[in-house]
């Protein structure tokens, strides 16, 4: 019986060593990871404000990178009256983005915000692109959908989602002023 107590013993203290090896390597790889996301979500609401004050925005935003958004990239309203809205953003697709299309997406987004807060019954990706384009260029934002439909396989009308180049612009009374770069 005494030696069934030793195996016991050792069984448990290497069940504890390996479980501690375990944490510490999560953790290690954890603290890697962590100051890039960081970094990388202090860029993004950087881009935020910017673009959240060039849009006459004022409602709170905050960003969060994630694993998978099926979205690729989306806007959430605020769960109560003090909350914030959430710009979740999907960590492969933000590793495809050039600066200025990262820039172009995020107006996107915020375009949809600035509906919502504004119209919020006229919900449209073409209404949510007129106000982005008050800040960010057409061909940027014709970038981020090639790439959004190249991810999903699909093909959509730029026509549809943009607004006709030979036609002025549809929304373009809704969209407040904004400074372009």
């Amino acid at each position: 019986m005494r030696s069934g107590c030793v195996f016991f013993r050792i069984s448990r203290a290497l069940g504890l060593l390996m479980a501690t090896l375990a944490l510490a390597t999560t953790a290690a790889s954890a603290a890697e990871c962590a100051p890039a996301s960081a970094a990388a979500e202090e860029k993004l609401q950087s881009i935020v404000s910017d673009l959240k004050a060039r849009l006459s925005i004022s409602m709170p935003v905050v960003v969060a990178i994630v694993p998978t958004d099926p979205l690729i990239m989306s806007v959430k309203p605020p769960d109560g009256p003090k909350d914030p809205f959430l710009l979740s953003v999907d960590a492969a697709f933000l590793d495809q983005l050039t600066d200025d299309e990262l820039e172009a997406a995020i107006a996107h987004e915020l375009g949809h915000l600035w509906v919502f807060t504004h119209h919020p019954f006229l919900q449209t990706e073409e209404l949510a692109n007129q106000v982005a384009m008050r800040v960010v260029s057409r061909e940027s934002l014709e970038r981020v959908f090639g790439k959004v439909w190249a991810r999903g396989g699909t093909k959509g009308d730029l026509n549809r989602f943009l607004g006709s180049t030979a036609a002025g612009s549809t929304a373009a009374g809704l969209a407040p002023a904004a400074e372009s770069r």
